[in-house]
């Protein structure tokens, strides 16, 4: 099951690689087929075996030679390796579904975000909406869990973005929304703080040597998925561990 969980995440990686080139640039995710950007050149089946085509083509068209972003093999054996995790963790198949979704719309966005500064409506909307109905089946949160997430997670963001008068968007405010519906009040504000921790300890570097600055504008989207994905992992855990030392 693992293993086959394991190659599923690897093919789901190399489409997730699709949707983050072509969904900000407003093509199509299906059509045409995958091609070589510079090129043209359409891929052969032989040169979309997830990682392992990178391997053999040595990080390079086979038509043109220019070079082919480490990051897709990057974006394919870490979706992978997300999806082997859920498989280990969750038993349950409607929770390990939400987890498999829940991580490639977290790496779909990140990467986004990394590389426009955006959190597009249609992701974020999209997964909030998939949350609640999965809420709806999930043995270990219900809808009204989710719906108190989606409220806590975004009202926090929504204060925060008040407060800081615009150094937050309403990409990162809908982002939680999503994280809500996914792992209910309590973890979605506690990523909110983690992932500002993530984002801080990431950036001390550039503070120090002064090329970030106060009006740096840094995709904080990336640090909220890691922070998210620690809590939707590991949250159980975390959870009846600090009961444990305040009762």
């Amino acid at each position: 099951m693992e293993l086959f969980i394991l190659l599923i995440g690897l093919v789901i990686g190399s489409f997730l690689n699709v949707v983050i080139y072509r969904l900000p640039r407003g093509e199509s995710i299906v059509f045409p087929p995958s091609h070589c950007p510079e090129c043209d050149h359409k891929l052969s089946v032989l040169e979309l075996i997830p990682v392992i085509s990178y391997i053999l083509l040595r990080g390079k068209c086979k038509e043109c030679d220019s070079s082919i972003s480490i990051r897709y093999p990057i974006v394919e054996l870490g979706t992978g390796l997300l999806f082997l995790l859920n498989s280990i963790i969750f038993q349950n198949y409607i929770i390990l579904l939400s987890g498999l979704i829940f991580t490639s719309y977290i790496i779909v966005l990140s990467m986004i975000d990394i590389d426009y500064r955006i959190l597009p409506d249609k992701l974020t909307l999209s997964a909030f909406m998939i949350g609640l109905v999965l809420s709806f089946f999930r043995t270990d949160i219900d809808m009204l869990t989710a719906i108190a997430g989606a409220l806590a997670g975004g009202g926090l963001l929504f204060v925060v973005a008040l407060i800081s008068k615009g150094g937050l968007g309403g990409g990162d405010i809908k982002l939680l929304l999503m994280f809500g519906t996914f792992l209910g009040p309590l973890s979605a504000l506690a990523s909110v703080f983690l992932g500002a921790i993530f984002g801080l300890v990431a950036n001390i570097p550039g503070l120090v040597s002064g090329n970030v600055g106060r009006k740096t504008k840094i995709p904080f989207g990336p640090f909220l998925g890691l922070a998210a994905l620690v809590f939707w992992f590991f949250g159980n855990s975390f959870w009846q561990w600090y009961l444990g030392l305040i009762l």
